[in-house]
């Protein structure tokens, strides 16, 4: 296996897409297409692909950004997405990734990371603590 890490571009949006769809277990729409493609030319925010080797399949993908947290009184990095797919979990892939986003975040000032969500007992191996506090959404009419 050579893992090869880069910067996702817009070619690289389908492929994406499909990953974030199983993620997502089928329950994507358009929207999701927009973000992304938003994420990925935007340079405010951190991505990375992992592929297979050199233009192999993906082998995991994150995306990340750098802001002040109110709950947190500080800067900080947050993980928007981190997928890797079952067949390339256990073998650093998404450490590897989290790694580069907290160097990434810390040259911008951030003093910690936050996931707003994630698969349990992963974080918590990488030694986030976990906190139990509620999301609430209102779409705008």
């Amino acid at each position: 296996m050579d893992i090869t890490y880069r910067t996702p571009g817009a070619a690289d949006e389908e492929e994406i897409m499909r990953l974030l769809t199983v993620l997502y277990q089928g329950h994507v729409g358009e929207g999701l297409r927009g973000v992304l493609s938003e994420f990925i030319r935007d340079d405010n925010y951190f991505k990375m692909l992992a592929t297979d080797g050199p233009g192999g399949p993906i082998a995991g993908f994150m995306t990340g950004s750098c802001r002040l947290e109110v709950d947190f009184e500080c800067r900080a990095g947050i993980i928007e997405e981190l997928i890797v797919p079952e067949e390339y979990r256990k073998r650093g892939i998404a450490k590897t990734m989290v790694a580069a986003f907290e160097d990434w975040s810390r040259a911008r000032g951030a003093k910690g990371t936050l996931v707003p969500c994630g698969r349990p007992g992963f974080y918590e191996a990488m030694a986030f603590e976990k906190y139990m506090v509620p999301r609430y959404w209102k779409e705008f009419k």
